[in-house]
């Protein structure tokens, strides 16, 4: 399936879905296709709102093949990271009101997509985490600007410790706005209730909050370019890949 957009009366829906069946969403193809919608979308001025939905699951970050790759041709990874950072620069500039909508799991840079989003409505039962430091791959996003949304400390228990959270514990640290049972309701409702705001200054308080986000995360991928580079990520990569555990874990007390 890929990336669909379905135009509604208030709003655009993105929708998206594995290519393979994959939970790792995060490959070349995907996130071009992911850019192109967001520009298209961007320019569209018609709609003030765009949900951003994952139709089986929000998807579990970067395809662990391509990071693989990575680790072996500077170029490709120059491009990877570029193409996903380029993917939270659409979020940060688009001139909408971002809903995401979660089913299941939201893994890594899967998660970090909604660190960008205005408000983040979950399923009960889905479980978050950035857990790329188990594989040598620090999380750029959650990193630099996670703490302004969430609080240092959250941020350390999700980058450090690698920490799966519950829709829950997501709700109660920020993560989560608004826990459902039924997507379409709860998402009417918010609408219903942002647009008794006007909607310039729906987006005059938006950008001015997002704002210093840019900078920040830029310089997280410049370093997460020269980490993937690193023998450590690619023997965590491997590791993960083989199912063995990575050489670090020797170093455990």
């Amino acid at each position: 399936m890929g990336i669909e957009v379905e135009e509604h009366e208030k709003y655009f829906l993105l929708k998206f879905s594995p290519y393979e069946e994959k939970y790792n969403l995060f490959n070349i193809r995907f996130m071009t296709e992911m850019i192109d919608t967001l520009s298209f979308l961007s320019e569209n001025k018609s709609k003030k709102f765009l949900i951003i939905r994952g139709e089986d699951n929000f998807g579990a970050g970067a395809d662990i093949k391509e990071l693989l790759k990575a680790t072996e041709d500077h170029e490709f990874a120059i491009t990877f990271f570029t193409y996903m950072r380029e993917i939270f620069h659409k979020l940060l500039d688009i001139n909408k009101i971002v809903i995401s909508q979660v089913k299941k799991i939201a893994y890594g840079a899967s998660m970090e997509l909604l660190l960008l989003s205005d408000y983040v409505i979950s399923e009960k039962d889905v479980k978050f985490a950035a857990p790329g430091v188990k594989l040598g791959v620090f999380p750029p996003v959650l990193s630099s600007i996670g703490s302004f949304i969430i609080g240092y400390n959250n941020v350390k228990r999700l980058a450090m410790l690698g920490e799966v959270i519950n829709a829950d514990e997501a709700k109660s640290i920020g993560l989560v706005h608004i826990i459902s049972d039924n997507f379409d309701k709860d998402t009417a409702t918010l609408i219903n209730n942002l647009i008794k705001s006007s909607p310039s200054s729906l987006l005059y308080v938006k950008r001015n909050m997002l704002r210093p986000f840019r900078q920040y995360m830029d310089k997280a991928f410049e370093d997460l370019i020269v980490q993937i580079q690193s023998e450590e990520a690619r023997e965590g990569i491997l590791s993960f890949i083989n199912k063995t555990n990575p050489p670090w874990f020797s170093q455990s007390l």
